[in-house]
């Protein structure tokens, strides 16, 4: 039996590691494996046989560190997995710095230990970043070689490295291997699984359901906040509209914080400066679970108009099943391998050519139906059951077994 120390957000907590990591808890106990998923005070505990959650680990607090490495001194795992951002606000620090501490006292005191990086950040990613912050910019110059300097700390700190990649082989791993000078042998791949969708609604029972009778529903769904690109999308419906007068934007998904709920204002204000009202709808209420799969089933595509990537695309693989065609903008180094290469690609900041490449799809419905199909069959070949022994297989290079 296997004994790892997961830390990790749970749900509830709004980050995008929290339902993949109830998700690989599910399929990791099936395979002899406890599970002692530390995780934040606001967790649900997973009432999961094999799993015992601890919801002792508080990012904002700089001594957690100490606190959790008395816990794992107590509980002597094999292993610490820790899924990763990194993301100052759950993990302590500007980029989470505080668990590069905890990592390394982890290993002094002879635990393996792995993370799992969900954002891969290049260094010019890390430095067009810092410019977006009026009170950091000036100091730019500095952030990639201070990032670089960070994730040797990381690479000191583990075992193995896991990146959250889109296909094994990635382009994304290539990069970071060239970029930060880590050891191939440690330096692992965990393609991100997909949701499977065992039953999708009937998409014209599901329109009717949503009061889009006589649409084409294009969808952006999820939280509301910066770097959604919903923007472009607004800025690309003029066009849309023109040529499909039936076509309309549904943004569904409540904003995130003080600055989500100021940005879905100023997409509103935009909407009525651009005359849009009649070809974009905004749900912003809470959406029950039982709801979500209605806004697939009834949408005709699935916009990802992303300004920034530097993960392998949790909502795709999320959406896949859904067979639903997918068009997100080119950004990153993730899109172009993600689901087989069955995503259509958009140039990032160009409603023109997002315009195109949606008005294409809708004038062809056949090739819809073969995308659809093509996403469908990838979701149910690469599910949550492989990413669980992908992930053991990634434990046993950890161990050295």
């Amino acid at each position: 039996m296997l004994d790892v120390a997961l830390m990790t957000p749970l749900p509830p907590q709004k980050t995008g590691e929290s339902e993949y990591s109830a998700s690989l808890i599910a399929e990791l106990v099936k395979r002899d494996v406890r599970i002692l998923a530390i995780a934040g005070p606001e967790a649900r505990p997973l009432d999961i046989p094999g799993v015992k959650t601890f919801p002792i680990w508080n990012g904002r607090q700089l001594t957690y560190p100490l606190r959790i490495a008395s816990f794992l001194k107590r509980h002597r795992p094999h292993i610490l997995h820790v899924q990763f951002g990194p993301d100052g606000a759950v993990y302590g620090g500007l980029w989470g710095e505080v668990m590069l501490v905890l990592l390394i006292l982890a290993r002094l005191m002879g635990i393996k230990t792995t993370v799992t990086l969900h954002s891969t950040w290049m260094p010019e990613q890390v430095k067009q970043r810092v410019r977006t912050y009026p009170r950091l910019r000036l100091f730019s110059i500095f952030a990639a070689p201070l990032f670089r300097f960070y994730m040797r700390l990381l690479d000191w700190g583990t075992h193995t490295i896991q990146l959250s990649t889109a296909k094994i082989g990635s382009t994304l791993r290539r990069r970071f291997l060239r970029a930060y000078g880590t050891r191939e042998d440690k330096t692992l791949e965990i393609p991100h699984p997909c949701r499977r969708i065992n039953r999708a609604p009937d998409p014209d029972e599901a329109r009717k359901e949503l009061g889009l009778e006589n649409r084409e529903p294009l969808l952006i769904f999820g939280f509301i906040r910066r770097g959604k690109g919903i923007e472009v999308a607004l800025h690309a419906m003029a066009r849309i509209a023109r040529e499909h007068p039936s076509s309309l934007l549904l943004v569904a998904g409540s904003p995130l914080g003080k600055d989500g709920a100021a940005y879905l204002r100023e997409m509103k204000q935009l909407v009525r400066t651009q005359g849009l009202d009649e070809v974009v709808r905004f749900d912003t209420a809470f959406i029950p679970s039982e709801l979500v799969p209605l806004y697939f089933a009834a949408s005709r595509i699935i916009l990802l108009p992303y300004d920034e990537s530097v993960g392998a695309s949790g909502p795709a693989h999320n959406y896949a099943g859904y067979g639903v065609p997918i068009v997100a903008a080119d950004v990153g180094l993730h899109m172009r391998e993600t689901l087989g290469g069955n995503i259509v690609l958009f140039k990032n900041h160009d409603p023109a050519d997002l315009a195109r490449k949606v008005t294409e799809l809708l004038d062809d419905p056949d090739r819809c139906s073969e995308i659809g199909r093509a996403l469908h069959a990838y979701s149910e070949r690469e599910t949550w059951v492989v990413a669980a022994e992908r992930t053991i297989e990634n434990y046993r290079v950890t161990l050295g077994v």
